[in-house]
């Protein structure tokens, strides 16, 4: 999960503070050090703030077994030094204490300035999904900023407030792992459409190159708004950067907007290249000056590629029933077909029966679809032949298709042949 928070606002640090410690409540394994995570959280938040204030954002990702918590900010930087203080010293105790409780304390730096600083917290996620819901007190969309004059929002606050706040919903009520795949699915859906359009524009059959995908990217991003560009492309990874987000400022206030585009990326590569994975290295959202996005083709991503979502592949088109393909392939055309299978069904009941012996065979068409291929062959048209039986138009319809069903036959000419054949009318 991720937030945005106003580091000029005591008020609003300590109310992050607390949800996120609730959140790690209602997902966290009975037993867990809960009391020492909400220090660490606390004294990250607290150093974040005295040191640097202004916006600062905070990530916690759980996709392990233990969340790992990271703040965001744009401050002068510091030099992380978690030894015990001198006594005398006024500074210094709180990362002493994180560095005891949590695992793994580090600081970065960002490339505008300012520092990521992260942690292991002492929190296990239990294995069973929570129902609780809690309303969000912080980070909540649309803002009241948006808000015009006559106190509405206006479509496009409406629409990604609405995505957001789903997403948050689910994360926030069925854990991490509900809402990641919820996401990547609709990422898929919606990425899936776009590459489909690109194809029929282009005229493109078989898997996209890498530097097709990469200009799918650029383009897809381009309508919206965004000022994608390509950095590298190869077999290997695409390496994409952005210097415009289409959320604009607003994104800054919810960064989570951005797992839309990791999962719209990497369902479009993982379709193209098997599977793939998608590094949000840098984002605007998180107070960088751009964008830097690394999707990482097949599965070369290395092991320790930080935070990366990852996407599967479809399944190979050579696992699929072939009869069931061309079936598909028929019934979008409008074509009869009949299933092989069910044909040998039916060939097994009729020798089983012994109906072949029994005299001529019998004609398969009832005495109403025999009086429709007559009418058919005479050349008579739906509306005439509902008229003259007293149906419905979708009823004549409905016969002709089970007709050639049955019959194995495709079109008129070839109803109007087997009528004389069978003595229906005279040729």
């Amino acid at each position: 999960m991720e937030w945005a928070v106003d580091g000029h606002s005591a008020a609003a640090v300590a109310a992050l503070r607390r949800e996120i410690a609730a959140y790690l409540g209602r997902h966290a394994e009975p037993g867990s050090d809960l009391a020492g995570a909400e220090v660490v959280i606390a004294e990250l938040l607290a150093n974040a703030f005295e040191h640097a204030p202004g916006p600062a954002w905070v990530r916690v990702l759980w996709d392990g077994a233990h969340p790992r918590l990271e703040v965001h900010d744009l401050g002068p930087g510091f030099v992380l030094d978690p030894r015990l203080p001198e006594p005398e010293s006024e500074r210094g105790r709180g990362l002493y204490i994180v560095d005891a409780i949590a695992d793994d304390l580090a600081r970065a730096d960002k490339t505008a300035g300012g520092s990521l600083v992260s942690a292991t917290l002492p929190v296990r996620r239990r294995t069973e999904r929570s129902h609780h819901r809690v309303r969000r007190t912080t980070g909540a969309l649309p803002s009241p900023e948006e808000a015009g004059p006559d106190g509405t929002f206006g479509k496009e606050a409406f629409l990604r407030a609405l995505v957001v706040e789903m997403a948050q919903t689910v994360e926030a009520d069925q854990g991490p792992d509900v809402a990641a795949a919820t996401v990547a699915q609709v990422g898929a859906d919606v990425g899936g459409r776009m590459e489909d359009a690109y194809r029929a524009a282009r005229g493109i059959a078989g898997r996209l190159s890498p530097d097709q995908i990469a200009d799918l990217y650029v383009r897809l991003k381009g309508a919206i708004g965004g000022d994608f560009y390509v950095i590298h492309a190869d077999q290997r990874k695409i390496v994409l950067g952005n210097r415009r987000c289409p959320f604009g400022a607003a994104v800054q206030s919810e960064p989570a907007l951005c797992h839309v585009t990791s999962s719209v990326f990497g369902g479009i590569a993982a379709r193209n290249a098997g599977e793939s994975a998608v590094v949000l290295e840098e984002r605007i959202a998180l107070g960088d000056p751009e964008c830097r996005v690394v999707v990482w083709l097949g599965n070369t991503a290395p092991a320790d590629a930080h935070a990366a979502h990852h996407y599967p592949g479809p399944a190979e088109a050579d696992a699929l029933d072939p009869d069931l393909l061309e079936a598909c392939r028929a019934a979008m055309h409008g074509d009869p077909y009949l299933y092989p299978a069910a044909i040998a069904a039916y060939m097994r009941d009729f020798l089983r029966h012994g109906e072949y012996l029994a005299g001529p065979p019998r004609d398969p068409l009832t005495g109403r679809e025999q009086q429709i291929v007559k009418l058919i062959a005479e050349s008579h048209t739906g509306r005439e032949i509902a008229e003259a039986l007293v149906i419905s138009e979708k009823t004549v319809e409905r016969h002709r298709t089970n007709i050639l069903i049955k019959l194995g036959l495709k079109d008129r000419v070839a109803l109007t042949r087997y009528a004389i054949r069978r003595g229906l009318i005279e040729a």
